[in-house]
């Protein structure tokens, strides 16, 4: 059995030195099971882990930063979006976020690799929070930083660089596009283990998952 975590930020600002973070979600993925005869389906969208943080706190507390522009990106979104990005009573500072995600993967498997979709943005945002909360040596006992794999370019290298690696990944399609949320933290991690696995499935000569 081999276990994997993905994971994805939405922030603030596109600078991942700095920063604030709005949340991050995160999911244990089995690499057996995309080949069982329970494979991952739309439904595990409830079993996406997210972690909302504190942005007012971030910037006082911090000095992480808002752009200008990123803010208006977010104010130019859906209602349902905007809500779900608000502030909240039990948003975390970046101490918290730190202790609450330790926590989250000292309950889970040993975990293998750990995806993003850009390994140029989300692991080094990570890697900042845990250590503006002194808990970057807490952080490796879980997460080995040569061990980061980047979902983008796995799905570019198995069609050889000649499809869009955002694909529906289900066979039902608009199902999906009526289901799928964009801007949404936990929807965009479960596209991409969904990818990983029609991948898999194909090489298998497996059937794919409709929804």
């Amino acid at each position: 059995m081999r276990n994997d975590l993905i994971i994805d930020f939405e922030t603030m600002s596109t600078d991942e030195t700095n920063c604030a973070v709005i949340d991050c979600a995160a999911f244990v993925f089995d690499w057996d099971r995309f080949t069982s005869d329970n494979p991952y389906t739309m439904k595990d969208i409830v079993n996406m882990k997210r972690f909302k943080l504190d942005v007012k706190d971030q910037v006082q507390t911090n000095g992480y930063s808002v752009d200008k522009s990123t803010l208006k990106f977010w104010s130019d979104q859906s209602e349902a979006v905007r809500k779900r990005i608000s502030p909240k009573s039990g948003d975390l500072s970046v101490d918290g976020f730190a202790s609450e995600f330790l926590a989250f993967l000292a309950d889970g498997p040993k975990i293998e690799y750990w995806w993003s979709r850009s390994n140029a943005f989300d692991p080094v945002i990570m890697f900042r929070l845990f250590r503006d909360a002194d808990m970057s040596n807490n952080l490796a006992q879980y997460l080995h930083f040569w061990r980061v794999r980047d979902t983008r370019t796995h799905i570019d290298a198995k069609f050889d660089y000649t499809t869009q690696n955002g694909f529906v990944p289900v066979g039902d399609e608009a199902f999906w596009e009526k289901i799928f949320q964009a801007h949404n933290s936990s929807w965009d991690i479960l596209a991409d283990v969904l990818r990983l696995q029609a991948i898999k499935r194909a090489e298998e000569d497996l059937e794919q998952v409709q929804r």
